[in-house]
Formats: structure tokens, sequence, C-alpha cells
């Protein structure tokens, strides 16, 4: 009867660890979505209630996307671009960063398209 008992609770452990929600492995750090939000309310014109809602709709949308990685590597491209001389030759003109670049842009014009709805609408009334 024991036995029994312990290969039920067995089979219930492992069907409740396969039905469960497995831990997302494009979480990014806290560090760095924050880090994100901050710069892009900067960019969009400061603090606010819209820009945060919508920078931090941006930085899931790219979570969703690039595995932090890969996000890393993209971003390192995308901020190096501008180095002067031949060390920030890599960063500008490289296979790589060409390819990585134009990814992590492209997912971050669309998550800006789709996360800024609200700003499009009343800039255009």
């Amino acid at each position: 009867m024991l036995k029994a008992v312990k290969t039920v609770s067995s089979l219930i452990g492992l069907a409740l660890l396969a039905l469960s929600s497995p831990a997302n492995a494009n979480d990014y750090p806290t560090l760095e979505r924050v880090k994100f939000v901050q710069e892009c309310m900067a960019l969009k014109g400061g603090p606010s209630y819209v820009n945060m809602y919508g920078c931090s709709c941006v930085i899931d949308k790219i979570a969703n996307q690039l595995t932090f990685d890969d996000y890393i590597h993209a971003d390192a491209f995308l901020r190096l671009r501008n180095m002067r001389g031949e060390r920030g030759g890599y960063f500008r003109s490289s296979k790589d960063s060409r390819t990585a670049r134009g990814e992590l842009l492209a997912i971050r014009d669309e998550a800006d398209q789709q996360c800024f709805v609200a700003q499009q609408i009343t800039q255009v009334q």
C-alpha cells in the first residue's frame, strides 16, 4: 500500500512539473530593463507615464524575440558604431555588426510602432 502511494505521489509530482510553465529563457535582468526604459524615456521627451509604459512595452517585445546574450551583443554594436578610428571599424562595417544592428533596430522599430500607438493617434489630430 505504501509503495503504491509513493508511486502515485511520484506520478502526480511529475505531472505537475510537466504542466508548470517553464522559466522564460529570454528573461532579461531587471537592471538592464530599467536602464533601457530610462534611456528610452529620455529619448522620447522625458519621464511620463506614457513614455514609461511604451518603453517598458518595447523592451518586453525585444525580450520576446532576442535572447539576452543576443540583445547585449547587438546593443554593443549599436552603441559602439560611432567609435572613431580603426577600432571602431569592426563595430561599423563587419558583417556581424550589420546583421546584429539590423535585427535589433528592426525589432525595436516594430515594437515602437506597436507600443506608442496612443502617441501616434494624438499627434495626428
